[in-house]
């Protein structure tokens, strides 16, 4: 009798790890992404020479394996990156904890980046059960739910029990951020859960938001058709700018007081020289506990192109300017018209932004921040360039200067960090 309960034990245990074991993923999406050119960008070369596609996997299970015509696979900031040669059709993946996964597909095209998001098994639940689908601004986001992790991309489809639920999502240069899911019984919900930049901060209840960007090799600043032509810049280190111009609200909760010409809590700070935006910085570093400071010219530039890539368009997320810059004689509430491809906005018209550089000539730029002139860079023009004769003063090139000492109410400010 003993060694039948140990028999029937084992049996018992048996039985449970393989009914665990034979739990089966799912493949929710498989699609090419033309905005994603990671393929591009970090190119792999098959045995042969020639590029390959990549195949970028959200499954948040460790340690997962891939069988198939694959030139190389890595783990990236929460998701397998796996190459594979042009024209493969198919992929096998392997865990330690579920049932091998086969998934067969069109042929893949090289130098070009396809999202496959894989759910794997959710715990069993007694009873009917509904779906919120939760989706965020960040793609590469791991998703918890009740405390446990379940995705390693959004958009994540949740199927759980009826009630609520406590949903965080987690990523690399990103502020946690927690919501509640509500599930209903038999319905198909929908949730956006918006993750903002580390460094975004509120102070006496006024919020300012970062956005990431990515640094670069090398990028043309400039124009052919502006007066200082054009200027290669390299190494552009990665940094964090303002979704938006400084608003008065948030200037008068630092300072104590408003020095600008046209009044609204949510119209951007203007009036302000470049010695004052020192001043606030420092007040606002010593109050919130951070490290901002204005924006580089390069910087700026290179945002306001969304990373350098929309040299088509001549002003800040459109080539034309009623889309994107305020140019009506008077300043409007930040975010009012359409961002650029990075979110930002206000990039052309509005005020007019500092930058920390003196202004030289592009022809005996130094980059090493010294005192050339007696002039400081601005950029992005105003809400005073509607007229033809001043409308190139909002287009992304334009570079404009100003004595620091010199306050204007066509001049304001955005906020820049270190990453």
């Amino acid at each position: 009798m003993k060694h039948m309960g140990r028999l029937l034990f084992c049996i018992a245990f048996i039985m449970l790890s393989l009914q665990c074991w034979a739990q089966e993923l799912k493949v929710l999406k498989f699609e090419a992404d033309a905005s994603d050119i990671s393929a591009v960008k970090y190119k792999e070369l098959d045995a042969n020479g020639d590029p390959c596609a990549l195949v970028k996997v959200g499954l948040a299970v460790a340690g997962a394996t891939f069988e198939g015509d694959i030139v190389k696979q890595e783990y990236v900031e929460g998701e397998y990156w796996v190459y594979l040669i042009d024209g493969a059709n198919w992929l096998n993946i392997k865990t330690k904890d579920y049932l091998p996964l086969r998934y067969e597909f069109s042929g893949v095209k090289k130098l070009t980046t396809y999202i496959m998001q894989i759910e794997k098994p959710q715990i069993a639940h007694e009873g009917p059960t509904g779906t919120v689908v939760i989706e965020s601004n960040v793609r590469q986001a791991d998703v918890y739910v009740d405390g446990e992790k379940l995705s390693s991309v959004t958009p994540f489809d949740y199927r759980g029990p009826e009630g609520e639920h406590l949903v965080e999502l987690k990523a690399p240069g990103y502020n946690n951020e927690q919501a509640t899911i509500n599930v209903k019984l038999n319905q198909k919900l929908r949730q956006t859960i918006t993750m903002k930049a580390a460094g975004s901060f509120q102070l006496n209840g006024i919020s300012y938001e970062m956005v990431n960007v990515d640094g670069a090799g090398t990028f043309i600043m400039g124009s052919p058709e502006s007066i200082d032509k054009t200027y290669l810049y390299t190494g552009l280190r990665s940094f964090k700018i303002g979704k938006t111009e400084v608003t008065q609200a948030l200037w008068e909760t630092v300072m104590g007081s408003n020095p600008s010409m046209h009044k609204g809590a949510e119209l951007p700070v203007d009036n302000v020289s470049w010695d004052d935006c020192q001043e606030f910085i420092k007040k606002l570093n010593e109050q919130a506990g951070t490290h901002f400071r204005l924006p580089t010219e390069a910087e700026w530039e290179y945002a306001a192109r969304a990373k350098g890539a929309n040299r088509a368009e001549d002003f800040s997320g459109s080539r034309n300017a009623d889309d994107v810059a305020n140019s009506s004689g008077k300043t409007m509430a930040v975010a009012s018209l359409k961002p650029n491809a990075l979110g930002l906005y206000d990039m052309s018209g509005n005020v007019a932004e500092w930058c920390e550089d003196w202004w030289e000539s592009y022809a005996s730029k130094s980059r090493e921040g010294k005192k050339t002139s007696f002039f400081r860079i601005v950029r992005g023009g105003s809400y005073a360039d509607g007229d033809k004769a001043s409308r190139d003063h909002m287009r992304c090139y334009f570079r404009g200067k100003q004595k620091p000492a010199d306050a204007k109410p066509t001049t304001g400010l955005r906020l820049a960090q270190d990453m």
